[in-house]
């Protein structure tokens, strides 16, 4: 057999190449610096000029430009005839607000992950301004091709409004690490996942149904599904980047031993399993003299966090799941949107 037939298919190549068209399009009259390090920032693993390795499958299993295909495939879902040079500006525009605030993220969480190592904090919050400004330049691009003000204002409103609770909850995430993890609770915690990740998805969602023109009932299904399924991601990211962790400590302190670029435990961030074992065992930071057994005591404790908080993710989950099962009973979704929905 060939390496070309072994290959696995990419269903959303088309599209991937519409949205890259577009993005390209939008950030052409940047200075030359600076679209140089915006272009970069687009590069990261999942954003849309990803380029994954040869004959990997990380394009089909989380293509690249996730979010912005989620934006495009709804907006067809709704409305098969759809402009797609309008759904396209306003699936870039998508994709620019959700990188954004990953860089900030980044720089706020102290992460230092590749692009911050490559060109510094100070220019990765200089890019994620420059994305915030053309989240909306990309949106207000579509008068240009005639479409109605009143649908360019109203993706606007949901833009400000998304980016108004993203950056509350992520401020609500900042200050819980100044607080001990017994004193939070599983419904902060929830309400965290639900302003940070919950928002965004939503907002996905919600711009695909909007410039497709979908009834008001529509929009309200697919952004509580968005919602949903945002809370049973992070919840998910919660359970499993803490796992990881800890399946990596060393066996003498009772900690990481190789400190993951997301620095959860060494900030002290109060994520869901974290607050649950906390309920039970007091966190190791918050100890003094400790011993061997009170070490394995609060990594079960942990780990029984990790499982609740993983049940609670697959809850979230089947309630986005029955939202969109009422959404497909009128119109049956596309099996890219489904993909990468995760429910194909």
């Amino acid at each position: 057999m060939s390496d070309d037939a072994q290959k696995p298919v990419n269903p959303f190549a088309a599209w991937q190449q519409l949205l890259r068209e577009r993005l390209y399009l939008l950030i052409s009259n940047l200075h030359p610096m600076l679209r140089a390090d915006v272009e970069r920032a687009f590069q990261e693993r999942g954003k849309l000029l990803f380029d994954p390795p040869d004959n990997s499958a990380s394009d089909v299993s989380r293509p690249a430009g996730s979010w912005p295909l989620l934006t495009l495939l709804i907006a067809q879902h709704i409305s098969p005839d759809i402009d797609t040079t309008f759904a396209a500006s306003v699936a870039i525009a998508t994709e620019c607000f959700v990188c954004a605030l990953d860089l900030l993220d980044d720089v706020e969480d102290e992460d230092q992950t590749l692009i911050i190592s490559e060109i510094g904090r100070a220019r990765a919050l200089n890019i994620s301004t420059t994305l915030l400004a053309l989240a909306q330049q990309a949106i207000l691009s579509s008068a240009q091709q005639g479409i109605d003000t009143k649908y360019i204002l109203r993706l606007l409103d949901i833009l400000q409004q998304s980016t108004l609770v993203a950056t509350g909850g992520q401020h609500r995430d900042l200050l819980a690490e100044q607080r001990a993890a017994s004193d939070l609770t599983r419904e902060e915690c929830i309400e965290i996942a639900a302003a940070k990740a919950g928002s965004i998805i939503r907002l996905a969602c919600l711009f695909g149904a909007i410039c497709a023109n979908a009834s008001e009932a529509e929009c309200m299904e697919l952004a509580e599904m968005g919602e949903l399924l945002g809370i049973a991601h992070q919840l998910d990211n919660d359970s499993h980047d803490l796992y990881y962790l800890i399946q990596s400590k060393n066996a003498s302190s009772g900690l990481p031993a190789e400190r993951s670029v997301k620095s959860d435990l060494a900030r002290g961030k109060k994520t869901l399993p974290i607050v649950l074992a906390a309920k039970s065992r007091k966190p190791l930071q918050e100890q003094g003299e400790i011993s061997d057994e009170e070490k394995q005591g609060y990594l079960l404790a942990l780990n029984e966090g990790i499982m609740t908080t993983w049940g609670i993710s697959l809850l979230y989950r089947e309630r986005a799941h029955e939202r969109l099962r009422v959404i497909s009973s009128r119109r049956s979704l596309a099996p890219e949107l489904r993909l990468l929905l995760g429910f194909e």
